[in-house]
């Protein structure tokens, strides 16, 4: 069964595709947090846009083919209302795919109109033919202006259904008939009723083969959505169990910590456990509520200089090397953001763990990235024996790889920590 709040199951979606077609854009996107339904939705009506690029193209290249066959069969007999058409054909769907690929797609308050006039323009070009190619080989000219009518058929299909199709199909068969009257033939001609039969089926089997690609695109679609919504929920999960490890976490642990003469200062200890509390709470509701910024203001190694001097509260002397760093904007917001975050991190560790007060914290462009190393000179350990924590794993590891980057930990008993954290300029 799928997750409560997942979109629509796909079979159920892919009734409506058959149905009624591709959806229509909403004229305002949904928000992320509405409908996830409506999300997916839109997300379809979007990728449908260019649903028309696939007959267009169809035609281009079919043209081209049933041309060379035909003229391969008869020759000259016929060649020139058929060349005549195959020119005009290739060059109004070439003209029509390249305006549609500028134009971002066939809009969906466009696609009516659009769709009459492509078909208005295929029925008079099979007249046109009909009526100019010589009776011995009228048959077959049609059959080339006929491709114009099987991507016709599909476009159908995939901006309003199944049913609009079937009713083309249905039409086709008079419509077949009236080309062969408008060549002089008789209805019974053996060759007209062949190709006429021949005709019939391209149209069946164009409709079958859009009935397909709709599957395709409307399930595709809905379980591209639903994977996304899944990641970005996980996404979220870990974003809210790095922000308790980061803030609550930690400042539970320094609470914890016994100091000499705490109880002979009792009030000045409640005293500031309050304002460490308040302190953080702010923060945390500053993470949960502020929007993620789009702007990049502030120099990076501004932003890392406020983390120091916020690890600064707990003691620790951060000696922040940044000189041969040129700070010009050459990360991105998301980038930066991790990147503040691991370092906070690792300073933490070195408080927690280190046995030292001091570290030195170097920036500097590596490998087509930025770089920052935190180093201390504290007690160190054996990375192979005491296995990475929650702190490593996630709020360094793991958040910087979410945006490209990487982080390492190098230590070893007595000779300190250093720790690497990289990510892509």
């Amino acid at each position: 069964m799928p997750e409560a709040g997942s979109v629509a199951p796909p079979r159920a979606l892919v009734r409506t595709l058959l149905r009624s077609g591709t959806p229509a854009e909403p004229a305002e996107l949904p928000d992320d947090n509405g409908d996830l339904a409506a999300v997916g939705d839109a997300t379809l009506a979007r990728a449908a846009r260019y649903w028309v690029v696939v007959p267009l193209a169809y035609r281009i290249a079919a043209f081209v083919k049933v041309f060379i066959g035909f003229a391969a069969a008869n020759g000259r007999l016929g060649l020139g209302p058929v060349l005549a058409a195959s020119v005009f054909a290739v060059a109004a769907n070439t003209a029509a795919l390249a305006w549609v690929l500028r134009s971002g797609g066939l809009r969906a308050r466009v696609s009516g109109r659009a769709l009459a006039v492509d078909l208005v323009v295929g029925v008079a070009l099979n007249f046109a033919v009909a009526a100019t190619a010589p009776a011995p080989v009228q048959p077959f000219a049609v059959d080339v202006s006929w491709t114009w009518l099987v991507g016709a058929v599909a476009m159908w299909a995939g901006t309003s259904g199944l049913p609009s199709a079937l009713w083309l199909l249905v039409a086709a068969a008079p419509l077949r008939a009236l080309l062969t009257l408008a060549g002089g033939l008789p209805l019974g001609n053996q060759l007209a009723v062949t190709r006429s039969i021949g005709c019939m089926i391209a149209l069946a089997v164009a409709i079958v083969i859009a009935a397909g690609i709709l599957i395709l695109l409307g399930a595709g679609t809905r379980f591209a959505v639903d994977i996304g919504i899944r990641r970005g929920r996980e996404a979220e999960r870990r974003r809210t169990r790095r922000i308790m490890h980061d803030s609550v976490l930690q400042t539970l642990e320094a609470l914890a910590i016994s100091a000499p003469g705490d109880d002979a200062h009792a009030v000045s200890r409640l005293a500031e456990v309050r304002s460490v509390a308040k302190a953080e709470a702010a923060e945390i509701r500053r993470q949960i509520t502020e929007p993620i910024p789009n702007g990049t203001a502030r120099g990076f190694a501004v932003e890392l200089a406020d983390v120091a001097t916020e690890m600064a509260r707990d003691g620790l002397r951060t000696q922040l090397v940044a000189a041969d760093f040129a700070d010009d904007d050459q990360l991105s917001q998301d980038r930066r953001t991790a990147m503040c975050e691991a370092v906070r991190e690792a300073l933490r560790n070195t408080v927690k763990h280190s046995g030292t007060k001091q570290v030195v914290l170097r920036v500097e462009e590596r490998d087509g990235g930025i770089a920052v190393v935190a180093r201390d000179q504290g007690q160190g350990f054996d990375v192979r024996e005491r296995p990475p924590g929650f702190g490593i794993t996630q709020s360094i590891v793991a958040r910087l790889a979410e945006v490209g980057g990487h982080g390492t930990v190098d230590s070893q008993p007595g000779r300190g920590t250093r720790v690497t954290m990289w990510v892509p300029s």
